[in-house]
């Protein structure tokens, strides 16, 4: 129950917030209120004639704030009318008359709940102008006679034609009414949300304990879905399964099992709702998010890399126009990376400054445990000092020099190439993803269950990342011939590598001088030997064209025996070797002592290491990496 305390008291903090609008962003809901998707909109005066309406066009503007009951807020079936917008079965008197459907106890229902409404000390002009106009029943008239909706040759509404995709007899309806003041939308009316919630309040029931708060408030068993997006019906308590197993056996009633005040309940839900839209992760069938708890501060996106993680931080001052400057004026491209490591820290930093020492931290992750039903697979709070130390220790080790989109770039997503953190679903995709069209792609269930297990390396220092997702990585990165060589180099290579860099620096080493560090190391020698073949073959097959781009790419013997190598690689070094005494004649006589001298180096190496067939473990492609890269500086210098 931390969690739904903490999510009520985010909603204290951001209540001056609840019902406003502001620069396109997520609106925080009052309390007892929710959204539909509405397909018409009705307009009327202040004393309830009908004046004109309108059918609206399917895009961002049709998402209605609305008032909501208890029961209302959860309605599946039965009958359940909101307090003021809602379906013309429930707010149209001639309904029945127009499809021939029994639903006048529904419009009855509705016209009685919000008669009490208007006739009570918080009611509202709006709500009595609504009230007086539907009590006339010539709704749907008026709406056929307007054009918002068609008619049959019978005369009667059906549901050929659609509004939205949906039938016509199923339309979501809301309302503007003119006033003194000019038209006034009454979904967005704050007066008329805090009237409404004043009004809810004092038809509260007995009170209860509350699980969540420790305090006796009228509580709900009933609570509010739309948690990942406003067509999402899936909840995360529920207790309706009566004749199952959601609570039997342990308690005889629901009320017995868990307990929740509504306000908290609404808050709680509300705020949740709001952050998921407003800075969560939403993707693969889960939400993750991660936010300040008592104040308004924006904290660094753990499920982005590096990069994007700080792009919609306004305080941080990172310009990725100055790294490109620098990358353009310097001529060494590996110099870039250091630049960036410097702008990135020093923005860090004076973000960090501004961290007090009470400011705390949480993190949910929400997954669909059934159709109906969400989950939460993670939950843990902390200090925010204690939070951005982990997030600069995660960046600051799990790092690798590769190509990311900018987000947050105009028009197309500008690109920058640097020492950053992959995000965790590009590990998981790295891991277990499969390219099927330009980028990977890999089972949803697969890859929440990859980022749930990834999050406590993120925010918790000291635990490493799980074995069996860098060794699947490692598979796939053994296999570059099922890939684009973009793909394999940049999305799965470089982020197991990323991934193998962070655990080995968890045991106080440092990569910074790895392939020394490491001569003793087989997996790591392969890896070199490996690289020298493939550089090799690169350096005397490809050609070059007079603008210096390579005219003819084809794979070389190490791509095309890579899967054999890593499962058998002496027997398989020596095939490729056999392979590249053809290509050694398209050598300069520099290249050729250079590439002998490596494999000289390396060969007296394994020698007294291990030359045998043991399949290779995942250190041999840093190996490779850092040895393809040593090769390339060697070669610039020299031509240089």
């Amino acid at each position: 129950m931390a969690w739904l305390k903490t999510l009520a008291e985010t909603y204290d903090v951001y209540a001056d917030l609840a019902g406003v609008e502001k620069n396109d962003q997520a609106v925080l809901l009052p309390i007892s209120h929710s959204t539909f998707n509405a397909q018409i909109e009705v307009t009327i005066d202040k004393e309830g004639n009908f004046i004109e309406a309108d059918r609206l066009d399917k895009g961002k503007d049709v998402i209605t704030i609305i008032p909501v009951t208890e029961d209302s807020a959860a309605r599946s079936s039965g009958i359940a009318p909101h307090p003021l917008c809602d379906k013309l079965c429930y707010i149209a008197g001639d309904y029945t008359l127009y499809t021939g459907d029994e639903k006048e106890k529904y419009f009855e229902a509705y016209m009685e709940q919000l008669r009490d409404w208007a006739e009570s000390e918080h009611t509202h002009p709006m709500v009595q102008a609504v009230y007086q106009y539907l009590g006339k029943k010539t709704l749907i008239r008026d709406l056929a006679a307007a054009g918002a909706l068609e008619l049959d040759d019978n005369g009667r509404l059906t549901d050929r034609t659609k509004i939205h995709a949906l039938g016509q007899t199923g339309a979501n309806v809301r309302f503007v009414v003119y006033t003194e003041n000019g038209p006034r939308n009454v979904w967005k009316s704050q007066e008329l949300y805090k009237k409404y919630s004043e009004y809810d309040r004092q038809k509260a029931g007995a009170k209860k304990l509350c699980y969540a708060t420790g305090k006796m408030e009228p509580c709900s068993d009933k609570h509010p879905s739309k948690i990942r997006n406003s067509a999402d019906k899936a909840k995360l308590i529920s207790g309706n399964d009566e004749s199952g197993f959601t609570y039997r056996g342990r308690f005889t009633t629901k009320e017995q099992a868990v307990s929740v005040g509504y306000e908290t309940s609404q808050k709680a839900h509300n705020a949740l709702r709001w952050l998921i839209q407003k800075q969560g992760y939403t993707r693969d069938e889960s939400a993750i998010v991660c936010w300040m708890v008592n104040r308004d501060m924006q904290v660094p996106d753990i499920m982005k890399d590096s990069p994007n993680a700080y792009q919609d931080i306004v305080d941080m001052e990172l310009d990725f126009d100055s790294i490109d400057l620098y990358e353009n004026v310097n001529e060494n491209r590996h110099d870039t990376g250091k630049y960036f490591a410097e702008q990135f820290n020093k923005a860090v930093n004076g973000y960090m400054n501004k961290f007090k020492p009470d400011d705390k931290v949480a993190m949910i992750a929400l997954d669909a445990a059934t159709t109906g039903r969400l989950s939460v697979v993670y939950y843990d709070e902390m200090g925010a000092k204690q939070y951005m130390d982990a997030i600069l220790h995660w960046h600051g080790h799990c790092k690798w020099r590769r190509t990311v989109k900018l987000e947050k770039s105009e028009g197309s997503k500008k690109r920058v190439t640097c020492e950053c953190t992959p995000s965790p679903r590009d590990m998981a995709l790295a891991a277990f993803g499969v390219q099927r069209s330009e980028w990977l792609e890999a089972d949803s269930k697969l890859i929440r269950a990859t980022v749930k297990r990834l999050l406590p390396c993120i925010i918790r220092k000291g635990g490493k990342i799980p074995a069996d997702i860098i060794r699947a990585a490692a598979r796939r990165a053994s296999m570059p011939q099922t890939m684009s060589d973009f793909v394999w180099y940049n999305d799965v290579l470089c982020v197991v590598c990323a991934m193998i860099r962070f655990n080995y620096e968890e045991d106080n080493k440092t990569m910074d001088n790895f392939l020394n560090d490491n001569t003793n190391d087989r997996n790591v020698l392969f890896g070199r030997l490996l690289a020298v073949c493939d550089y090799m073959e690169q350096r005397a097959m490809f050609e070059f064209d007079e603008n210096g781009n390579v005219s003819e790419r084809r794979m070389t013997n190490a791509k095309r025996y890579w899967n054999a190598y890593s499962s058998r690689p002496a027997a398989t070094w020596k095939t490729i070797r056999e392979n590249l005494i053809a290509y050694e004649k398209k050598l300069s006589g520099f290249e050729l002592k250079k590439f002998e001298e490596w494999f000289g180096e390396i060969t007296v190496y394994l020698a007294g290491s291990g030359f045998d067939n043991t399949g290779l473990s995942e250190w041999y492609l840093p190996g490779y990496y850092l040895q393809m890269e040593e090769m390339k500086k060697a070669f610039q210098k020299k031509e240089q």
